[in-house]
């Protein structure tokens, strides 16, 4: 994009947080989010973006992501990139805008996850589902982020029929202590274990909670017990905390 089509938008850096398999200590997945000049998290970052230019902003943040992992050197880990339901229909700025990015600096779709973040109200799902179809048929998966913490979880659910659901932290952070939640979440996965839907629990802190998730047959985890955002490089899951899980 020129410079003058980002005039005026925050200086950012996009930072990468790994999802790990705590069965077989691979990564899974490794997660795309901006970051401000000062570290500032994402939400930061997006509250200095005029609501006019947040698609633009949007697909600025995926290509720097798609960038940098070419650069960094991907392999054959997945990448997993953020969009607001409401901006993947944009005819310039929106996902098919990403693919294109993507193609050109040789990525395939099978190494792309497309979050589709709870937690902003969902546009027109089927017509996003229709669009999609194409891209998903060559590979590319599509998650559902921040699930039960958004406006229309299992609606948006049954409509797009994704391939990943991420379980937000809000449900995670107490599930070591809190037999509610661990009932709720234990039913949750056995739902999308039916359903062929990739559990993975976001916002894992603490060993007694990683545990938990384990006994419930959820081994992909993401959080700060593995790894924080870091930029310029793909964060390999911390060895120590891999050692006694696996």
């Amino acid at each position: 994009m020129s410079s003058e089509i980002i005039k005026g938008l925050p200086r950012f850096a996009m930072a990468f947080q790994p999802i790990a398999d705590t069965m077989t200590g691979a990564v899974f997945a490794q997660e795309a989010l901006a970051r401000g000049r000062d570290g500032e998290g994402a939400v930061s970052v997006f509250d200095k973006v005029p609501q006019s230019r947040r698609h633009l902003f949007e697909s600025l943040c995926r290509q720097r992501a798609l960038e940098a992992v070419k650069e960094i050197g991907l392999g054959e880990t997945r990448i997993s990139l953020n969009v607001s339901p409401e901006a993947v229909l944009d005819p310039e700025f929106g996902i098919l805008e990403t693919i294109r990015v993507a193609r050109t600096l040789g990525l395939h779709e099978r190494q792309l996850i497309l979050e589709f973040t709870e937690k902003q109200k969902t546009a027109d799902i089927r017509a996003i589902r229709d669009l999609i179809i194409p891209f998903r048929k060559r590979g590319m998966m599509v998650a559902l982020d921040d699930f039960g913490a958004g406006y229309n979880g299992i609606q948006t659910l049954l409509e797009l029929k994704p391939d990943v659901v991420k379980f937000d932290m809000g449900l995670i952070n107490r599930i070591d202590t809190c037999e509610m939640q661990q009932t709720l979440i234990s039913s949750l996965a056995e739902a999308c274990s039916r359903l062929d839907i990739i559990v993975v629990a976001e916002g894992v802190e603490t060993l007694p909670q990683a545990r938990m998730l384990q006994s419930m047959g959820i081994a992909l985890m993401q959080g700060y017990l593995f790894a924080r955002p870091a930029v310029g490089l793909l964060p390999a899951p911390a060895e120590a905390v891999m050692a006694k899980l696996m």
